[in-house]
Parts: C-alpha cells; structure tokens; sequence
C-alpha cells in the first residue's frame, strides 16, 4: 500500500520508513468490536469502543497527513469523546473525592468528566514516543494490564495481537504506526477504563506518561525550549538537554535505541504493576 514515509531519524543515514500502520489496529479492532456488537456479545461495551476508535483513527490520519500543530491536536480527542457522551453507555456518574466523599455527577458525568478524562489520556500518550517500537510496546503493556485488571479478554483480545504485530514491525524499523496508531491506542485505554470502571489503575500505569507531558509542556511553554535527541559515532543515541522522558534518560545514560525503548517500556511495565496491585489491594 502507498503509505505516507517517515525518516528514521535515530538510523544511519536516516531512512524513509513507512509510516500509518497504526491503520491496520484501527480496521481489526473497529471491525472486531462491530462483529462482537452485531452477535450480541458485550454490545453495550463494544458498540461505543468502536465509534470512538474509529473517531480517533480518523482524527490520527488526519493529523499524520497534514501534521497538525499540538495546539490543535490536542482537542481533537475532544470529538473521539463524543459516541460516549451520547450513547452513555454506564450508569456510574459517581466519583470519589478525597475529602468531600463520592460525588454525584448526574449527566456532568459525560458532558464534563468524559471529554476530559479521554482528551488528557490520548494526548500524553501520544506525547511519550520518537522512538522504534516506544509507541506500541507501551500499549501492548497497557491492554495487558486493563485485560488483567478487569478480569475480561473478550474485547481486547484482537486488539492486543494486532498491536502485538505492530510492535514488531516497528521495533525492528520496519513501519511506524503513527499518529493513527498513537490516537487509536490511546483511545482504547480510555473507553476501556471508563466502560470497565479502570480509571485510577489507569491513571497510575499512565504516570511515566504523565511525567513526560509535564516535562514538555514546561520546556514548550516556560522555557520556551526543546531538546533534541542525536546519535554519536558509536550509535548512542545522546540528549542535550533534559525535556522529556525520553531525553531525561538519555541525558544521563547515553545508549542504543533499542535499549532505550526497553528501559522505557520497563518503567511503564513497573507502574503498571503496581496499578495493579493497588488495585488488587483495595478491590
């Protein structure tokens, strides 16, 4: 298939790779969750899964065709949110606080806490990323956890082996899944989370994530600042500054792409875990 090429910017000579396949988990899951709401198997949990992944699939190609600055990126999960909001497809509009007990939302629940809950999830996921294999890996250990903490394979299992597939393909440089993916996978975690009652496990396993975000809304927005991430003579990837989780890592401890990813993808693996735990714990 023609798709759009991405540069390889942590490869000798910087090749051309192709970018988008993140398409391919947007078509199976989508077509996943139709056929399962079609046989009525969890339609109610399948049904609004989806309508906002194809929302966010759609908004992500978008954005990997005309490279949409983050100012307007940024909302764009805003309308993935919108099947949720209508189809109001739970009865919880409860939410604990911490010192002024559980809350009663009623339709703020959707309206309010929804968009927000989905459009923050998606965006700092979308932002811990550049470099092979970053993007899916993390998402892989993502589903892996939501699929253990809600006790239920059923909805994410052609998910999880199609983003077990991208991974491959991207960690070896082979395709990148781009915004599409990024967008799509996000997405996912956060209807999930919402649909299976998961988001305080989900904000926690979302911690490295989250980190990251703060760290490039400070350096974008205080600083004024970027930092960049280069490869020296021996092929350590190297940052100059220290702007993000990825150039915090490396800034410190210079190393191979590949070993980055896996130092990453472990954090991300550490939080998930004790997610689950806490959850496990309290439940």
């Amino acid at each position: 298939m023609p798709f759009p090429k991405a540069v390889d910017y942590h490869k000798p000579n910087k090749p051309l790779v192709p970018n988008c396949y993140g398409i391919y988990y947007v078509l199976t899951s989508v077509c996943y969750w139709f056929i399962l709401a079609f046989l009525g198997i969890m339609e109610t949990k399948a049904l609004p899964l989806a309508t906002s992944v194809l929302f966010g699939g759609t908004m992500g190609l978008f954005d990997d065709m005309v490279d949409l600055k983050w100012r307007y990126k940024a909302i764009l999960p805003v309308f993935a949110a919108l099947p949720l909001m209508v189809l109001k497809p739970s009865d919880r509009t409860t939410i604990a606080m911490l010192f002024f007990g559980s809350i009663n939302l009623g339709s703020l629940f959707f309206i309010l806490l929804i968009p927000i809950f989905v459009t923050v999830t998606t965006n700092v996921y979308n932002q811990l990323g550049g470099l092979n294999g970053l993007e899916a890996i993390s998402g892989v250990i993502l589903l892996s956890g939501l699929i253990l903490a809600s006790k239920d394979l059923i909805l994410l299992l052609v998910p999880l082996l199609s983003l077990i597939a991208l991974s491959y393909l991207s960690y070896n440089g082979k395709a990148f899944i781009g915004n599409v993916g990024t967008f799509s996978i996000g997405l996912t975690l956060a209807v999930y989370a919402i649909l299976m009652n998961l988001k305080l496990f989900l904000i926690i396993s979302l911690t490295p994530f989250i980190i990251n975000s703060l760290l490039i809304l400070f350096s974008r927005y205080f600083l004024h600042e970027t930092a960049e991430t280069f490869m020296d003579e021996k092929g350590f990837l190297r940052a100059n500054k220290i702007r993000s989780l990825r150039t915090l890592i490396l800034h410190y401890k210079p190393m191979k792409e590949h070993q980055a990813v896996l130092v990453i993808c472990s954090i991300v693996a550490l939080f998930t875990i004790v997610s689950l735990l806490t959850f496990w714990l309290i439940c």
